[in-house]
């Protein structure tokens, strides 16, 4: 299939909506990624390049982790007053215990140690999508960050905390956050993150479109919604932040 027939497709599909009194504009994203999931719009299955170009990223990263004792830990305090881990920037994250009274749940009451993260809105998780040969694409990152399995997951455009963007770690600048301040908002929404391990910890997403060029290296990659669903569904390669955000179109 080519560009001619995702757009024909798509044509004849709003036709229908209006045609029956159920178009809406404001859902006209919603109406594009209804058809985008479904089928493989490309002229050729892609999906044997996509994963092997993860598997290349993830041979190419050298990242080694070591679990090391909460108290040996470079830049991180702990509060004997208060009773909670905290880094000497005072941004991130605290680690603090909670004890939960009168639950409806397996047992009534447990004590258990929550990430809160400070000022409790986490970050920016952001997506930026762009038509290529007429057909939609999504760029993504294969991120490394230590707790993930595999090392390497299939990520968002961006994916930081606002602390890492503004660079409270003095490392490098995140270089695609200019292109999703710059695109036109599809979505934008804050979504709450698992309240299981974090307290009452938020997340921006932001999906925004561009038909401008973007500079990247060879950990990014333009998908198309049907790819990013068949990966999730393959391997356990798509990080829970990129299937996050996806939900909302």
């Amino acid at each position: 299939m080519n560009k001619k027939n995702f757009n024909n497709a798509l044509e004849n599909y709003l036709d229908f909506l209006k045609k029956n009194n159920i178009f809406k504009k404001k859902n006209l994203i919603n109406y594009s990624t209804s058809l985008e999931r479904i089928e493989n719009w490309k002229s050729k299955n892609e999906l044997k390049s996509i994963i092997n170009w993860y598997d290349w990223v993830n041979k190419r990263n050298k990242a080694k982790i070591k679990r090391i004792k909460l108290d040996k830990m470079n830049k991180w305090n702990f509060d004997h007053e208060n009773g909670f881990y905290f880094h000497e920037s005072k941004s991130f994250f605290r680690i603090e215990g909670y004890r939960t009274l009168n639950a409806s749940r397996e047992v009534k009451q447990w004590d258990q140690p929550f990430i809160t993260q400070v000022g409790y809105i986490g970050g920016i998780i952001g997506l930026i999508r762009k038509k290529i040969n007429g057909l939609p694409h999504y760029l993504t990152e294969a991120k490394f960050e230590p707790g993930n399995y595999n090392k390497i997951q299939i990520s968002p455009s961006v994916q930081a905390t606002y602390s890492n963007l503004n660079r409270i770690h003095q490392g490098k600048k995140n270089k695609i956050l200019k292109h999703l301040l710059k695109s036109e908002t599809l979505v934008k929404k804050l979504q709450s993150e698992d309240g299981g391990r974090f307290m009452n910890k938020r997340n921006l997403h932001w999906i925004v479109e561009t038909d401008k060029e973007i500079e990247t290296n060879q950990k990014f990659k333009w998908l198309t919604l049907w790819e990013i669903k068949k990966l999730s569904r393959l391997k356990s390669i798509v990080s829970p932040h990129l299937r996050s955000i996806m939900s909302l179109i």
